[in-house]
């Protein structure tokens, strides 16, 4: 846990600085979020109702797209190219910090160009790897909800949902530093991932089951929010503001593990640089 630490210790640092970046694909994730669909399926495993859920129900409340609404779908698309952008800010931001010790924006902006074509690269397919997932679970559940017995079918879906997630960290982690390496290094596209590889080969591991705890919890939140009474405006603001966090956690734990693991030293931490 110490890496998420140190990250949840830079947030709290920067959050002025690094909340401006992710705001808009927050958002965008937020309204993208089918809560109709959501709510249904949860409410299923509590009074039983869930076998008449369809398909497209499940798939649409773990899916970023849902692809059961317009709306939906365009707002997981914005959120992900505006994410492809304030990521590659972020990403900026935090590396020029972290190298030099200085905090502000001078200087982030003019390597957007430079960073835009990876981080979107990498957006996309962390975006086809997630929709992929939730196809496999959403088929796993539909399949678990035709079982008779409502112990077996909780089992099963227990298993499935976990076991996927397990799954789909182990594809991210296997380059889980494949941004930072590609950015960093001037390495070709496979280069950086192969660099990454050996990066985090020692201690996947451990970024598994960090990353596996992490993402369960945003979920239970995300999850949570649904219910939370009000018209669309209180759920989707406290939906927004945990795609938020997620997104700024799981970028500085990114640069936070990568200085750490390429031995690179962290000039934010040293008090004698101007800030």
């Amino acid at each position: 846990m110490r890496y998420t630490i140190q990250s949840i210790k830079y947030i709290a640092k920067n959050f002025i600085f690094l909340f401006p970046f992710v705001l808009v694909p927050a958002f965008f994730f937020a309204c993208s979020v089918d809560s109709i669909s959501l709510e249904l399926l949860l409410r299923g495993f509590v009074d039983g109702s869930y076998p008449s859920l369809t398909f497209g129900q499940i798939f649409s409340s773990v899916s970023f797209l849902g692809f059961t609404s317009w709306k939906t779908v365009i707002s997981g698309l914005l959120g992900t190219v505006t994410l492809a952008v304030g990521a590659s800010l972020l990403m900026a931001f935090t590396d020029r910090h972290m190298r030099i010790g200085k905090r502000g924006y001078h200087g982030v902006f003019s390597r957007l160009n430079d960073n835009i074509l990876s981080t979107a690269g990498i957006t996309l397919l962390l975006l086809v790897c997630y929709e992929l997932f939730a196809v496999i679970l959403s088929a796993l559940f539909f399949l678990a909800f035709r079982f008779t017995n409502f112990v077996a079918t909780v089992i099963f879906c227990s298993v499935a949902y976990f076991g996927m997630h397990v799954v789909l960290l182990f594809v991210i982690t296997l380059g889980y530093l494949w941004l930072p390496c590609f950015q960093d290094t001037g390495f070709h596209t496979f280069e950086a991932l192969k660099y990454s590889y050996q990066l985090c080969y020692p201690i996947k591991g451990k970024i598994m089951f960090h990353q596996l705890v992490l993402l369960v919890v945003a979920e239970a939140l995300i999850a949570a929010s649904v219910f939370i009474p009000g018209d669309f405006i209180v759920p989707v603001l406290v939906a927004t503001l945990l795609f938020s966090y997620m997104i700024m956690l799981f970028c500085v734990r990114m640069q936070v593990v990568y200085f750490d693991l390429a031995k690179i030293e962290r000039a934010d931490l040293k008090k004698y640089y101007a800030k």
